[in-house]
């Protein structure tokens, strides 16, 4: 595998894990249920961890991509600029996640985790989210602001008969 397919192939595992555990964890705080605060923060602190490798394969991905047609420098730019920000926000709430797990709930600084935790995430999944949405423009010019379908022909697309 190269690059641009280890990046494409882990990339969505962050932004997806971000999200259930933003859920999750909200859930759980509501609910008052140490288990499932619990888990969230492990599915935090592997998604986290998982950001690691797909902004080190972003490079290379970007090096294999960068001369293919229809494929925009200024939006890789952004899409890269964009990483290392999602990088430092998964980081981050991976890093809180790894620390709530660390201290139990019945310490003091344990009982301000779900909540920092909570909030680190809620940044951290805007921020994924967006990346990604960056992402998806390199090679999908459908998702690029401005994009116009070109108007269809009648011998690009097949016409269908119901009356054989």
């Amino acid at each position: 595998m190269n690059s641009a397919q280890i990046h494409l192939a882990l990339t969505h595992v962050p932004v997806i894990l971000s999200l259930v555990g933003l859920v999750l964890l909200a859930i759980a705080m509501y609910q008052k249920n140490n288990t499932l605060i619990q888990t969230a923060f492990w599915i935090l602190l592997i998604g986290g961890l998982i950001a690691i490798p797909v902004y080190q394969t972003g490079e290379g991905a970007e090096e294999i991509v960068e001369r293919l047609p229809g494929v925009s420098k200024s939006i890789i730019e952004a899409h890269e600029e964009m990483g290392m920000w999602a990088l430092v926000a998964a980081s981050t709430a991976g890093l809180l996640a790894f620390l709530g797990l660390a201290f139990p709930i019945k310490m003091a600084i344990g009982r301000l985790m779900p909540p920092l935790v909570l909030l680190a995430t809620l940044v951290s999944a805007g921020v994924l989210v967006y990346t990604a949405h960056l992402g998806g423009q390199v090679r999908h010019t459908e998702l690029r602001s401005g994009f116009t379908p070109a108007a269809a022909s009648d011998s690009t697309h097949e016409t269908r008969n119901d009356d054989n």
